[in-house]
């Protein structure tokens, strides 16, 4: 971990948690694992302190622990993961507002405050009754939830000597059944409190101890089995999998719900995604998911990573309307939501794997477009978006992923495959299509801008012998296949057409390794624009594609003037950008008898550009705290309870004013704080 990561790290910790448990932090990434001995005397604490502030880091997820069998002597080691996820504290309580509702935003709010929690606690904090009838609304529901927290969690206080009812037991329940069920909280097992290094080990302790077959020196197929046990059970660990079923919808639930005034068992509402039918998975408040409670022995903690994936879904989309079109956006919003269900982390892959990202094997369950259909309401326009050409002038295997193709076809109306036909007459039909994957031929409607149809207007399209009416072709699964194959067809990749079988309908499927390339690429070049001019951007993408040149041949290649190149080169290689290789043509190693190639590293590249922006995150943390510094005692003033809500009377005009001014300053930084952290999980998360 590098001095600028440490340095936000540390930071994070000191200005959510305070001094001391910084200071431990701190010492644990100065020196790494230690003792509690050892730590003591590096931090000159006293032993109740180093305790309760090793409480307070541990139940945070920020110090790592572990006792190696045999040995009484327990090593600590700080988590940093876990420090610079306070960054995106906000950011994760929006999206589960956004996806499951108020309630469900609140219930994770305090579970980031707390670290992990028992679901009957959670329950008692909340306050927390089970109702007379069947489940509530969803608006009684979400109204429950802003009476805020008896115990003083949360955002809202109850009075001392009152109590607030809070919501409902099964709305709780049920909200947290589906968090748990989408993987945004996960149970919690001892090995999250474990270094990676000694849950692998104790995950080979415990197969050598449980399995004879792994006694002794193992060798060519049965250590290779061994790796893959190991990785199985670190797998379960981790995620809290059924390894027989993979299956998570089990987890945690002990008793059912009965309704004993019908006599009548609740029927299980079928799933999508962790979602009733009906409920997409961007809005709406998970509503009786299931007809279980969950145990009130099981403990709860937020997995980060899943948030690392709905953070990638929303950059998708965004890319996707700003290439695209509104509409298909949404489409795509759908097509992500439904993929989403099979992943709890971005990568998958371990560092040990080395498969093809453009192996389809490695992508997530593909979906049939009829399958995206029900979710969609009838007021949203599908076919505003969507200029109409003829069937034979389409070809799909442009799209189809280069490993499947195995002979070019074109499709016909009813996807029946046609042989290949003479490649020029290939091409003269597809010389309608312009080259940024426009249709032409189409007449343009008037006053939309990105495909934003009008709603109140009538889409009208020439009808000739091969372009027919909307309303003849048009069904809604057709429309949503137009949207995908615009997805498929785009430059980026959006998503992937899997060919129908005689035993499966057609597949659409996204692979996210390969976008998420492509995004850290559009970062860096975006960088490289902003700092050096769109001339380095060109040479940029002259290495890519060419791999390491000199001088002459990139101003050949590249069209550039040599001293232009020359300066850009130069300011490149001074900042870390472009690297200088020296190659000499004999022993004798002369400048002139030796070759200076260039080329651009896109990994190292990437590394540099993350440091800087770790650096650019902690400098303005420190100016928010220089900033607060200058009117604490203002802040202090203001926050007294005689004079919360009566500012203007106790506070003069230079207080307001001061208040104001830090206010919007800090607005200001946290902001820009956050723009980085987006940058930052492209570069390192997606």
């Amino acid at each position: 971990m590098s001095q600028h990561a440490t340095e936000l790290c540390i930071l994070l910790v000191d200005d959510t948690y305070g001094a001391l448990t910084s200071c431990v932090f701190q010492t644990l990434r100065s020196y790494g694992r230690l003792p509690f001995r050892i730590l003591l005397q590096h931090t000159d604490l006293s032993p109740n302190e180093l305790k309760h502030s090793l409480a307070v880091l541990i139940q945070q997820h920020l110090v790592l622990w572990y006792t190696p069998l045999g040995d009484e002597t327990t090593y600590y080691e700080a988590h940093w993961p876990s420090a610079y996820a306070l960054a995106r504290s906000g950011k994760l309580v929006k999206i589960v507002e956004d996806r499951f509702g108020d309630l469900a935003g609140d219930l994770l709010s305090n579970l980031l405050l707390l670290g992990h929690a028992r679901v009957g606690d959670l329950a008692k904090a909340y306050n927390a009754v089970q109702s007379d009838g069947m489940l509530g609304s969803v608006s009684e529901g979400q109204a429950l939830s802003e009476d805020g927290l008896p115990n003083g969690l949360g955002n809202n206080h109850t009075s001392a000597g009152t109590k607030k009812r809070g919501p409902n037991l099964e709305d709780l329940h049920s909200v947290l059944d589906a968090l748990l069920r989408t993987g945004f909280i996960i149970p919690v097992h001892e090995s999250h409190f474990r270094s990676a290094a000694d849950n692998r080990s104790e995950a080979e302790r415990e197969l050598k101890r449980n399995n004879d077959s792994f006694q002794g020196a193992l060798k060519g197929e049965k250590k290779m089995e061994f790796e893959q046990a190991i990785d199985g059970k670190l797998d379960q660990w981790r995620d809290g999998l059924d390894m027989q079923t993979k299956d998570t919808s089990g987890r945690g639930r002990k008793r059912r719900l009965e309704d004993d005034r019908n006599g009548v068992d609740r029927k299980r509402m079928r799933m999508s995604n962790g979602l009733a039918n009906g409920m997409n998975g961007h809005a709406g408040h998970p509503h009786a998911l299931d007809d279980f409670y969950l145990d009130d022995n099981l403990v709860l903690r937020v997995n980060h990573d899943k948030f690392a994936v709905a953070a990638r879904s929303a950059r998708l989309i965004e890319l996707s309307e700003r290439y695209i079109s509104k509409a298909t956006s949404r489409v795509y919003a759908q097509l992500l939501s439904r993929l989403e269900g099979n992943l709890l982390r971005c990568n998958n892959r371990r560092p040990s794997e080395d498969d093809d990202e453009d192996d389809p094997t490695s992508w997530p369950t593909s979906i049939p477009a009829n399958e995206l259909s029900p979710v969609f309401q009838e007021d949203v326009d599908l076919a505003g978006a969507i200029g109409r050409v003829a069937p034979n002038k389409v070809d799909r295997n442009r799209f189809i992923h280069p490993k499947k193709r195995r002979k070019k076809t074109l499709f016909d109306s009813n996807d029946a495959g046609v042989e290949n036909v003479d490649s020029t007459d290939e091409d003269e039909d597809m010389g309608d299509i312009v080259e940024n994957g426009n249709i032409s031929e189409v007449n343009e409607d008037r006053d939309l801008v990105n495909g934003d149809a009008d709603y109140g207007s009538e889409v009208k399209v020439e009808k000739e012998d091969h372009f027919p009416i909307y309303s003849d072709v048009r069904s809604r699964v057709e429309l949503i296949r137009q949207h995908l194959l615009l997805l498929a067809e785009h430059p980026l990749g959006f998503a992937e057409y899997i060919k129908r079988t005689p035993t499966k309908p057609e597949q659409w499927t996204i692979n996210f390794r390969s976008l998420a390339r492509q995004l850290r690429q559009m970062e860096l070049e975006n960088t490289i624009a902003t700092r050096f001019g769109p001339g380095a951007t060109r040479l940029v993408r002259i290495f890519l594609e060419k791999g390491k040149l000199d001088e002459k041949a990139i101003t050949s290649i590249g069209l550039i003037n040599q001293k232009l190149m020359r300066s850009i080169l130069t300011a490149m290689h001074e900042a870390g950008y472009l690297e200088l290789q020296e190659i000499p043509r004999d022993n004798a190693r002369q400048p002139s008898r030796t070759m200076f190639l260039w080329y651009f590293d896109p990994d190292r590249c990437r590394q540099k550009l993350l440091e800087e922006t770790y650096k650019a995150m902690a400098r303005c943390l420190q100016r928010a705290r220089v900033e607060k510094e200058a009117v604490q005692l203002t802040i202090d003033k203001a926050n007294r309870t005689d004079v919360v809500g009566k500012e203007d009377e106790y506070l003069g005009v230079d207080e307001r004013m001061a208040l104001s001014t830090w206010r919007e300053k800090e607005e200001r930084l946290l902001g820009e704080v956050g723009r980085l952290d987006d940058l930052v999980a492209v570069l390192r998360d997606f």
